[in-house]
């Protein structure tokens, strides 16, 4: 088992996992590290084994010896090239478009504001290439000599080193689901660092769900899918706890508006990468389309409290239905909430953002007794734009083809593409477009809660454009696990950007500008981007 107290690396004290030789899952960085071919370059530790085994035990200086050995295995210092430097935040995966905009939030905003002093450094496969990125962005300002780590997934070692020097590690290397990451994770755990990243990825956030366990046995928060999107996992963790305290009451269904405006920057090359490894991923395809693939399953029950269940023919297998209500059919099709008086269209984002809250509804369930709601029902939209509501009350057309999920400037994936390639602003992996180009690009997300009783809620967020609040957020995350801990509900586990941050979060994100209202929603002269500050 493993050995968590301290706030370093497991100890010597403790036993290496065990195989997988009975199908036991085994953990990444176990598997990688606690391998034949890893020990076997370790030779004092090997001989130690066989004279231990040739002297059947007793061979007491053998023994002594093998003790010896171990603990450095078990600890790293056989191999460790760590120089003892612990930085407050490690930046992985910076030598590309996501690491450009981290540098450009770090400089405008977060090291300027300066709301503590922190320490960072950035990491990647390539040194270089990271410099490269460091000398475009850093040259001339104080952080010009931000120190630079090399670190790869295939080299288990550089991973302790990264790792250990680090209080929380921000992975940006993407697309996830083509990585070994959980690597990373892993390591995090066993070295008790927390993790960050901005996946947006279900296949990869499926993966990660097997090492929650160990998280929260470990105390160490691992936080994908801290990106630009996760203001609906924010919104509805506000209104759910003003329900709470305003009215002692249960949420029973909460909904989000997607919207956005301002000039249109165009996807980067990574986003496009991302789009083509999700379109091509047919291993994960069936799991995907369960509206609770990250947790949080509520069952369709009858008027006498039963669960209702479908049984597939010729087996008999039983499996709980699924409620109408959380089906995704209904997040595919435009149509008007009438409630509301809003025009709704399918989200680009809604498959993936709606699974989030669920797995936050089940985490504050499961870690804090305290869900959202019992029977809470959460869907996600795009805000119709305008020009097309009157097509909209027209209804489809026979013939027409089903509606097609629009994004944050209004228009569909293929749509945008065929926009931007026409602008010339097409993009290469590694590229993507201009902080100071996203000046007047605003994001909102408007949301609407119901309690148990009917009682009702509204709040809205207003940030920049998408691509920038990805690294406001993974940046402020950072931040609120590094300098909030003692203030956060929860200590470990693989977690939500709402359950690990809380209304910590969200005050530093108001802090660094991002606009908030609660009880209502901004009005379209409020919505406007927040500076995104000088360069």
């Amino acid at each position: 088992g493993r050995g968590w107290g301290g706030n370093d690396c497991i100890g010597s004290g403790q036993m290496a996992p065990t195989n997988d030789d009975t199908g036991e899952y085994v953990p990444p960085f176990q598997s990688k590290y606690f391998s034949a071919d890893m020990m076997s370059k370790y030779e004092p530790l090997t001989d130690a084994i066989v004279k231990v085994e040739q002297s059947e035990g007793q061979d007491a200086g053998a023994f002594v010896a093998f003790e010896e050995h171990w603990a450095k295995f078990m600890d790293f210092s056989w191999c460790s090239q760590w120089d003892g430097k612990k930085y407050d935040i490690i930046f992985y995966g910076m030598s590309g478009y996501t690491g450009y905009l981290m540098m450009e939030y770090l400089k405008r905003n977060a090291l300027r504001k300066r709301k503590e002093d922190f320490t960072f450094a950035f990491a990647g496969r390539s040194v270089a290439k990271v410099a490269e990125m460091r000398d475009r962005e850093f040259a001339g300002t104080e952080w010009a000599d931000t120190p630079i780590l090399t670190a790869s997934f295939d080299d288990v070692v550089s991973i302790i080193d990264m790792v250990k020097s680090a209080h929380v590690i921000v992975n940006c290397a993407g697309p996830y689901m083509l990585t070994e990451g959980e690597v990373l994770i892993d390591a995090c755990i066993w070295c008790k660092t927390d993790y960050i990243d901005i996946s947006m990825e279900l296949p990869w956030s499926m993966r990660t769900q097997e090492l929650h366990r160990y998280a929260v046995e470990a105390g160490v928060m691992i936080v994908p899918s801290c990106a630009g999107n996760a203001y609906s996992d924010l919104g509805v963790m506000m209104l759910a706890k003003k329900i709470q305290e305003d009215y002692g009451e249960g949420t029973r269904n909460a909904v989000c508006y997607c919207s956005g405006g301002g000039t249109a920057c165009g996807p980067s090359g990574g986003t496009l990468r991302t789009r083509a490894a999700l379109g091509s991923d047919r291993s994960s395809e069936h799991a995907r389309g369960d509206p609770f693939a990250l947790g949080g399953f509520i069952p369709q029950v009858d008027r006498n409290g039963f669960k209702i269940v479908d049984v597939q023919p010729g087996t008999g297998f039983v499996t709980p239905k699924t409620r109408e209500e959380d089906r995704d059919l209904h997040m595919t099709k435009v149509t008007e909430d009438r409630k509301l008086g809003v025009w709704r269209a399918p989200y680009v984002h809604s498959f993936f953002d709606t699974r989030v809250v669920r797995r936050s509804n089940m985490l504050q369930a499961d870690l804090g007794d305290r869900p959202y709601g019992m029977a809470l029902n959460f869907m996600e939209y795009a805000m119709l734009p305008p020009e097309h509501i009157a097509a909209a009350r027209r209804g489809p057309k026979e013939g027409d083809e089903p509606a097609k999920p629009i994004g944050q400037y209004g228009m569909t994936l293929e749509d945008e593409e065929t926009v931007f390639k026409s602008k010339g602003a097409e993009y290469k992996e590694g590229d993507g477009p201009a902080v100071a180009d996203m000046s007047d690009t605003w994001s909102g997300f408007f949301l609407h809660a119901e309690s148990d009783n009917g009682s009702q809620l509204q709040c809205s967020f207003i940030g920049s454009d998408r691509y920038y609040e990805t690294a406001r957020l993974a940046v402020e995350a950072a931040l609120t696990l590094r300098f909030d801990r003692q203030k956060l509900p929860y200590r470990g586990g693989v977690l939500t950007p709402s359950v690990a941050g809380s209304t910590c979060l969200v005050e530093r994100l108001l802090e660094s500008g991002v606009k908030f209202k609660m009880g209502g929603w901004h009005e379209p002269s409020e919505m406007a981007p927040p500076d995104v500050g000088g360069s």
